[in-house]
């Protein structure tokens, strides 16, 4: 586990949790609990969007916990508008400006 913690998700009923990563004010997933056929718990892990149509499943697991962990942070964009890592260093080893 990194040294920083992220922030937990925040319970809207009984079975649905939404995760907020880079923009503190709107969502970035939806995790909703749901029984399979042999009555388990499994975590529905849905990109938010503000046009539910707009909305596609990431995928299914079976905790909260590694439903959290499936929600990822936004990289970076460099100025060629491509995503680059967050400490600003190429493949190549090069760090270059931003």
């Amino acid at each position: 586990m990194p040294a920083w913690s992220r922030p937990k998700p925040i319970r809207l009923d009984q079975d649905t949790w939404v995760v907020i990563r880079n923009d503190p004010e709107v969502p970035k997933a939806v995790l909703e609990r749901r029984r399979d056929g042999r009555g388990e718990d499994v975590f529905f892990v849905t990109r938010w969007a503000l046009v539910p149509s707009d909305r596609v499943l990431m995928g299914t697991t079976p905790t909260l916990e590694r439903a959290d962990m499936m929600v990822r942070w936004d990289l970076p964009t460099k100025r060629d508008g491509r995503d680059g890592p967050p400490n600003g260093i190429d493949g190549d080893g090069i760090q270059r400006r931003r």
